[in-house]
């Protein structure tokens, strides 16, 4: 079958390095009005951008992300989940209310996220390549006082856009007998096999690829994952702080 969404899904790798060649306003206008389209709940697009052109911001937030190349290369938009722009709109307190409550906030943070994978899609489509930066929340505080972002506003992404420098192997993925079930959810006990041989596969990977070769396993990769959750323990402070969830107890 040949189908260019599912080409450009296939080949999908995560772009860290680029080159100096500059992103024009017309393409990142074309990648982001396209990415538009992505579905959004209760037609609500409760997201917003920022690009962040200032040099010294974008030295900060590279230090926040660990992505030294974050403060120089390419475009970099900051995604927000953002209630605030509907709460204007609304304009009454039921509404206000309604709109900063879990439902909501799910409903914006999922916005946002769906407007970043189409980013993704729509910027492969055009040659281009992305690395999505969820360490924009290593220091949400910061993040939030340097865009000096409003109530009901909160950083979920960072996509940083720009002409690939190098080209890296593509990534193996779970086979579907991991993720897809049928009727009732299954205990990964029942499709170890399957673990096993994405274990082999990731090992494989690892081993072979062109930078950084190293010894590496699932259960190993996923316990080393978990070391960014301390970084972000403040997420749900934060988030209340700026206006949202109202209706979880202290």
């Amino acid at each position: 079958m040949t189908n260019s969404v599912i080409d450009i899904l296939e080949a999908h790798r995560t772009h860290r390095n680029f080159t100096d060649q500059p992103v024009s306003d017309d393409t990142l206008a074309k990648i982001i009005s396209t990415a538009q389209h992505a579905p959004t709940s209760q037609y609500l697009q409760a997201y917003s951008l920022i690009e962040v052109t200032d040099p010294t911001t974008r030295a900060a937030l590279g230090k926040i992300t660990t992505r030294a190349m974050v403060g120089t290369k390419g475009r970099l938009l900051v995604v927000l989940a953002d209630q605030h722009r509907n709460a204007k709109l609304a304009a009454t307190p039921d509404a206000k209310r309604a709109l900063t409550e879990l439902d909501r906030f799910m409903g914006s943070v999922e916005d946002a996220t769906l407007m970043t994978e189409a980013m993704v899609m729509v910027t492969e489509s055009l040659g281009l390549g992305s690395v999505v930066l969820g360490s924009i929340n290593n220091d949400t505080q910061a993040v939030i006082d340097l865009l000096q972002l409003p109530a009901l506003t909160l950083p979920v992404f960072g996509i940083q856009i720009g002409y690939p420098a190098s080209q890296p192997e593509t990534k193996p993925r779970l086979g579907l007998d991991a993720l897809l079930f049928k009727d009732h959810y299954a205990e990964p006990e029942t499709y170890q096999v399957e673990l096993d041989k994405f274990d082999a596969q990731l090992h494989d990977y690892y081993q072979q690829r062109g930078s950084n070769a190293r010894d590496e396993h699932l259960t190993d990769m996923t316990r080393e994952a978990l070391g960014t959750a301390a970084k972000r323990r403040d997420f749900l402070m934060i988030a209340r702080r700026q206006g949202f969830l109202p209706e979880i107890e202290d």
